[in-house]
């Protein structure tokens, strides 16, 4: 579950960075804040997805701190809410992940 978690995380950071250096300069100062906050987006995305193959409850939780960033500069840039909404789903599914790899690693061994 690590490798399908961490390439898509690391594939949804490159679309999202794409997205967000392709888009025409705006004029409008909010436009360009919500670009700014679409880049860091991406790179963290990016780094949660690379951090998901080894640590995946590290990774989870950047996945969510790119989430939060993604949903608060939503209001200038309203494809942010969507980004935001993948990477929660990413971070959960991470979390998830790795507390079970946790939990396994702590249970007793069984002969």
């Amino acid at each position: 579950m690590k490798l399908p978690l961490g390439t898509i995380g690391m594939g949804l950071g490159i679309l999202v960075l794409l997205q967000f250096m392709i888009f025409n300069e705006a004029t409008r100062e909010e436009l360009s804040q919500a670009r700014f906050v679409g880049i860091i987006v991406a790179i963290l995305v990016f780094v949660a997805g690379a951090f998901t193959f080894w640590l995946p409850r590290i990774g989870g939780l950047i996945f969510i701190i790119s989430a939060f960033l993604a949903f608060f500069g939503s209001n200038g840039f309203p494809d942010l809410a969507f980004w935001g909404s993948a990477s929660l789903i990413l971070g959960t599914l991470s979390g998830f992940l790795g507390w079970k790899e946790c939990d396994l690693e702590s249970s007793p061994k069984r002969d």
